[in-house]
């Protein structure tokens, strides 16, 4: 009965399952079956390979452990049932090998244990070695996936031979880019600096496709083909997408934004990618800008506008704001941009409270008086959020500061949408404790 049920579940997976009845007869005899209990490890990282498993029911977890002693392992991928693991590292051994293949991550039962079909791979390849046929029909099966996959691969990976040809005799190292969320000034802007640096650079040809799409898990495979990708503060680079993009051959992501709290660091140092990012933008612009929402909320820009295109010239008091010379203006968060803030605030003759755990001695001299948060919450007439998004920081405005805020505060946010949680704005400004909101950013 035992080999009936090896053969079964041998037969639904998905390549095995191809083998002739004969090998997979053969095969069923060989393999042992297990009951693994949550957390089992069948074979850890680094380990030498020597068996292959196939799943019959439950869940096995891969998980992978990043570079350096003290990190948790990170759990990549999942094998799910009527799907094998190790039979390509198990068939590919060649007796005697000093370069014997090793584990590229842990896999232990997930959720509830699993049941597990193991075949132990000296016991395989004598199987084969001593029936030719048999390894004759292991080849063939093989061959025929390869040859599957590979027309896959060439419909999704788009070569451009153009861009070889012109590369041929110049020894140039093509590096291919695919750039993702491009709106059309993202190209009007990248189209001509990387033609300047490709004309500079005499080694190097970068080759930068756009796609207008976002990245996230099922985008990633777009990047079949390309080196490296391009992403945006609304690109989601999760462990999940991660693998893909790893999967597609992908080393690099370069980030065209300073923050990167989208991008799963850990998993990216477990898989190897380097991430680049642009380490500031014009600190002016955005301090700058800021100020044009405030300015746009408290003077009611944006209603204004609407009436005057629909020809309503009225004055009333909804259009009006207040003034910011003699208020209380709070600025969280001090860095670089925080700081050119700072500075445009006091032209205004505001009083100018600030927040930050590192202490910038700058805003001191400028007459910045460091305060706590719940001195910005009672105080402040205005508050600017310049911090970066951490756990410390998301929900910095949450429901429960709702209650200590000033009446009629407004908000102005240029920094992550995190800081802010969204349902507790609305709640804000629909109660009047927030008088209004700028927002460039949002959760």
């Amino acid at each position: 009965m035992t080999v009936a049920e090896a053969k079964l579940a041998l037969s639904k997976c998905t390549w095995l399952g191809k083998f002739s009845e004969s090998l997979q007869d053969d095969i069923s005899k060989l393999m042992i079956k297990f009951d693994a209990p949550e957390g089992h490890i069948f074979i850890n990282e680094g380990d030498p390979i020597k068996a292959f498993l196939v799943v019959e029911s439950g869940i096995l977890k891969r998980t992978k452990r990043p570079e350096g002693d003290g990190h948790e392992p990170i759990e990549i991928d999942r094998v799910g049932p009527a799907r094998c693991t190790g039979f390509l590292h198990v068939a590919g051994y060649r007796e005697g090998d000093v370069n014997e293949d090793v584990a590229f991550a842990t896999i232990a039962a997930g959720k509830g244990g699993a049941k597990v079909w193991v075949t132990p791979g000296p016991h395989f390849r004598k199987l084969c070695y001593e029936n030719p046929s048999h390894s004759a029909e292991v080849i063939r099966v093989l061959s025929l996936g390869l040859r599957s996959s590979s027309k896959i691969i060439r419909a999704t990976v788009d070569s451009k031979p153009t861009i070889h040809e012109e590369l041929v005799g110049r020894n140039q190292k093509l590096f291919k880019v695919l750039c993702y969320d491009s709106t059309s000034w993202v190209k009007e802007n990248f189209v001509p600096s990387v033609k300047a640096f490709n004309e500079h650079r005499k080694d190097l040809d970068v080759q930068m496709d756009y796609t207008q799409d976002r990245l996230d898990s099922k985008t990633a495979k777009f990047a079949a083909g390309y080196d490296a990708v391009c992403l945006f503060v609304n690109d989601t680079a999760d462990m999940e997408t991660l693998w893909v993009l790893s999967m597609c051959g992908i080393k690099l992501i370069a980030m065209r934004c300073a923050g990167f709290d989208r991008v799963d660091v850990k998993a990216c140092k477990t898989l190897g990618m380097a991430i680049a990012r642009v380490p500031a933008y014009s600190p002016y612009a955005v301090a700058e800008h800021a100020i044009a929402l405030l300015m746009s909320v408290n003077r009611r820009i944006v209603q204004a506008s609407t009436r005057v295109g629909m020809s309503d010239f009225t004055l009333d008091s909804s259009l009006m704001g207040m003034d910011i010379h003699g208020k209380t203006v709070g600025v969280m968060g001090t860095g670089k941009i925080g700081q050119i803030l700072c500075q445009i605030i006091t032209g205004f003759g505001a009083n100018l409270l600030a927040y930050d755990v590192f202490e910038n001695d700058d805003v001191k001299k400028m007459g910045g008086k460091y305060v706590s948060q719940d001195e910005i919450w009672k105080n402040c007439d205005v508050i600017f959020l310049m911090m970066p998004l951490l756990p410390a920081t998301k929900h910095t405005i949450n429901e429960k500061v709702l209650s200590k805020l000033k009446k009629g505060v407004i908000l102005i946010n240029t920094s992550r949408g995190g800081l802010i949680d969204t349902p507790a704005l609305v709640k804000g400004i629909l109660s009047g404790v927030i008088g209004g909101g700028g927002l460039d950013v949002y959760e």
